[in-house]
C-alpha cells in the first residue's frame, strides 16, 4: 500500500512537473524565450535591364532564399523532437514604384517554404513598363519586398522579418514622331515659282530627337530641290520644351524659254534618330517616305539671255529687211 502510493505520489509529482515545462513554453508570448530569426536575401538573376516605353515589359527575375539562424536552428530544420520541422511558413512579395510613370507588378506574391527542406524559391517575375513620360537613358527603381509569416510551435518560434531591395533598370529610346502636311502635298504654279511643302513634325517620344531628310526622288535633273539635311525636335513630355519643328521642302520646276505644262512627283525620306547615332541598333527609328507632287503650267521666258537674244535677232531681221526694201527702190 505504502509503495503504490509513492508510486502514485511520483506520477503526480512528475506530472505537475511536465505541465509546469509545458506551460513555461506556451501560456504566454513572453514566455517563448527560444526564438529563432530566419535571413531573407533576394537575388535578381536576369540580365536584361532595358525597358522602352510603349514596347512591352521587361521581365525580371527573381530568387528568393529563407534560411534559419542561430544555435537553435539545427534543432528546428533536423531533430526528430522539433514540432516545425516541415512545417511550411510563408512569405510574401510586393513590389513599389518610385516614380509616376512606372508601372510594375510581382507575379506570384507569395513563396513557399519548409522547414528543413526547399531553401530557395526562384518563381517571382516583376513586369516592368513605363510610359513616354520615362527620360530615355535615365535611371527607374522599383524596391520588393519580401516579409515572412511568424510561425510558433512547443517553445519554439520563428520571428518574422522584412527585408528589401532596390532593383534598377535602364529607359530605352522610343523615337516616336508624327508627321503630316499642313498644305497638302499637290500644289500648281508657274515655271518661275518656287514652291514650299512644310511637314509639320512632332516627337511624341521620350527624348531629343534627330530628323534625318533626303531627297530620294524627283522628277528630273531640270527640277530643283531643296530641303535641309536634318532638323532637331525636343520632347515636350521629358525636356518641357516644344516638341515640334517643321521640315520646308522647296521646289523650283523647269524654267527654259517656251510653254510649259510640267508634273512632276517628289519622295522625301524622313528618318528619327537620337541625336549623333546615325546606324546604332535601338537608336534609329523607322523611316517613312513623303510624296510631293507639283503640276507647273504656263509661259516662261527662259534663263534670261533668250530675251536679249531675241531681240537682238529681231533687230537684226528689221535691219535686214530695211536694206532690202532700200537696194529694191533703187
Amino acid at each position: 500500500m505504502t509503495k503504490s502510493f509513492k508510486r502514485v505520489k511520483a506520477c503526480v509529482i512528475m506530472s505537475i512537473f511536465l505541465v509546469s515545462i509545458f506551460a513555461a513554453f506556451t501560456t504566454s508570448s513572453s514566455a517563448k524565450i527560444l526564438k529563432v530569426k530566419p535571413i531573407i536575401t533576394i537575388k535578381e538573376t536576369s540580365q536584361d535591364r532595358n525597358v522602352i516605353p510603349k514596347s512591352g515589359s521587361l521581365n525580371i527575375s527573381l530568387e528568393v532564399t529563407f534560411t534559419l539562424t542561430g544555435w537553435l536552428s539545427g534543432f528546428v530544420e533536423d531533430s526528430p523532437f522539433s514540432f516545425l520541422k516541415n512545417s511550411a511558413i510563408a512569405v510574401d512579395l510586393s513590389v513599389t514604384e518610385d516614380c509616376p510613370w512606372i508601372t510594375a507588378t510581382i507575379d506570384n506574391e507569395q513563396a513557399e517554404f519548409k522547414i528543413g527542406e526547399t531553401k530557395a524559391f526562384d518563381a517571382a517575375l516583376i513586369r516592368l513598363t513605363v510610359t513616354e513620360m520615362a527620360p530615355a537613358f535615365d535611371l527607374g527603381t522599383v524596391t520588393v519586398t519580401a516579409v515572412s509569416q511568424e510561425l510558433s510551435g512547443v517553445g519554439v518560434m520563428i520571428e518574422g522579418i522584412t527585408k528589401s531591395i532596390d532593383v534598377s533598370f535602364e529607359i530605352g529610346y522610343w523615337p516616336a514622331i508624327e508627321y503630316s502636311e499642313p498644305d497638302g502635298n499637290l500644289k500648281q504654279c508657274g515655271p518661275l515659282d518656287t514652291i514650299d511643302f512644310p511637314i509639320a513634325v512632332e516627337n511624341i517620344g521620350n527624348g531629343l530627337t534627330q530628323i534625318l531628310i533626303e531627297v530620294v526622288e524627283k522628277p528630273g535633273e531640270d527640277w530643283s530641290v531643296t530641303a535641309p539635311s536634318s532638323i532637331w525636335v525636343a520632347s515636350s513630355a521629358v525636356q518641357g520644351q516644344s516638341n515640334t519643328n517643321t521640315i520646308h521642302v522647296k521646289v523650283k520646276p523647269p524654267y527654259g524659254f517656251g510653254f510649259h505644262n510640267d508634273r512632276g512627283d517628289i519622295k522625301i525620306k524622313v528618318t528619327p534618330q537620337y541625336p549623333g547615332q546615325a546606324g546604332q541598333p535601338g537608336l534609329v527609328g523607322a523611316s517613312e517616305v513623303k510624296t510631293f507632287t507639283v503640276q507647273s503650267v504656263g509661259f516662261s521666258p527662259g534663263t534670261g539671255f533668250e530675251i536679249p537674244l531675241i531681240v537682238t535677232i529681231l533687230v537684226v531681221l528689221f535691219i535686214g529687211i530695211y536694206i532690202f526694201n532700200k537696194w529694191r527702190k533703187k
